[in-house]
């Protein structure tokens, strides 16, 4: 408007008398894409894949309890895929709560990722969130070479987005297999730039000790896992995650064995029940 007003020729116009109450809207401009605060991103460093502990079409199925109650089943499945000459995992989760807890929080939720076979990068996550009364629709977007994640959220009231900077991207599946590669000891510390499909956090994993754990199925010789938040992108840490602990194998193939998390009142525990629709202690053995 200066520029115009510059170049005219002719004289000024009376300015009109103001309007109360009248401001004017310029427009909204578009949000900068997130990136890591420096002192986070330098704790997050880069890992190359071990030997990957999940075979083709293997499946793991966890029940999960409320103080002794049982309460939901989650299902994990993980299938190879050839697609345009690159090879593939697929990762998927199933949860879903039983008939007596939908009474008090129905969860029909599910989740699948796609990673490279080699690296395990993800190249994206797509979530369905269907609690309750909600039922919304994840979609994230993950670009590598341009370093740039977006998040997509849709359900009734309409869609939106978030961009953010990540030189290092994970999804839960992603970083959970390159997580159980890696070789555990005590003391050692595991960080990972995961997005889900609301928000975006840095997760770190402690290996606190080796002990044994008793299940359903036997008693397991396990590492005793530890994780914690060191950065959430809405800026409010949840202590939620300082109060769950993870069981995982202590072979080589580091299955994840139990999780259990504080909850308001008493706790919430997921154990491994099955493999393949089998005995989970036969097949780890095998």
């Amino acid at each position: 408007m200066l520029a115009s007003g510059a170049s005219d020729s002719s004289p000024p116009a009376e300015p009109a008398p103001a309007h109360k109450h009248k401001h004017r809207h310029l427009p909204t401009p578009a949000p900068t894409p997130m990136a890591l605060p420096p002192d986070i991103k330098a704790k997050v460093p880069a890992y190359k894949p071990g030997p990957i502990p999940f075979h083709d079409g293997e499946q793991l199925i966890y029940q999960a309890s409320w103080v002794g109650i049982p309460a939901a089943q989650a299902r994990l499945e993980f299938h190879k895929q050839e697609k345009q000459d690159q090879r593939r995992w697929l990762g998927e989760i199933w949860i879903e709560t039983n008939p007596f807890a939908d009474l008090f929080y129905k969860m029909r939720d599910y989740m699948k990722e796609s990673m490279a076979a080699d690296t395990l990068h993800s190249s994206g996550v797509y979530l369905v969130q269907d609690e309750k009364s909600r039922l919304n629709y994840y979609d994230v977007t993950i670009d590598r070479p341009a370093q740039m994640v977006t998040m997509t959220k849709k359900n009734h009231k309409g869609t939106q987005s978030k961009e953010y900077i990540a030189s290092d991207p994970w999804g839960p599946i992603s970083a959970a297999m390159m997580a159980l590669t890696q070789d555990f000891a005590p003391g050692k510390t595991y960080a990972f730039d995961v997005f889900s499909g609301s928000q975006r956090y840095v997760f770190a994993f402690v290996v606190d000790k080796r002990e044994t754990i008793h299940l359903g199925l036997g008693d397991f010789d396990a590492w005793k896992i530890v994780p914690d938040v060191w950065y959430v992108s809405d800026g409010e840490l949840r202590s939620e995650a300082r109060n769950t602990v993870l069981w995982i194998s202590a072979d080589r193939r580091h299955l994840p064995l139990r999780i259990q998390a504080q909850a308001y009142i008493g706790y919430v525990r997921a154990d491994l029940i099955s493999i393949d629709g089998k005995g989970a202690a036969d097949s780890a053995q095998n």
